[in-house]
């Protein structure tokens, strides 16, 4: 969508139209309301397991350890490299590990990443 197509459809809500294929809000608060909506499934408490990962209850052991390891370096006021030198890492590895890409890292080794962490801070 265009910036002058979204100050449009601003404008438009604002005056109490919807743009598109509707032409007024009770139209589209009708389609919303309509029956077609999505089945919802209460899902386990993993989310890899929900998803189909074959290896679910280590990819949430990676998830939780990455967890600890981010809270930590917060509660402790790291800057990103700060906490990079102490676990042994680069900031570039650091900020992939934090952003989610931990597939590749054995949970081993993750481990002893928030174990150095809590021993640093003794």
């Amino acid at each position: 969508m265009s910036r002058k197509e979204t100050e449009e459809a601003i404008a438009d809500s604002r005056a109490g139209r919807v743009s598109g294929r509707f032409a007024t809000v009770g139209e589209l608060l009708a389609d919303l309301n309509a029956d077609d909506t999505p089945e919802i499934h209460e899902g386990s408490t993993n989310v890899y397991a929900d998803l189909g990962y074959p290896d679910a209850a280590e990819m949430q052991a990676k998830a939780r350890l990455v967890t600890k390891i981010s809270q930590t370096i917060k509660a402790r006021q790291l800057s990103n490299d700060q906490a990079a030198t102490a676990l042994g890492l680069t900031p570039a590895a650091l900020r992939e590990l934090l952003a989610g890409r931990f597939r590749a890292h054995p949970v081993d080794d993750l481990e002893r990443l928030a174990s150095v962490l809590d021993e640093a801070r003794r």
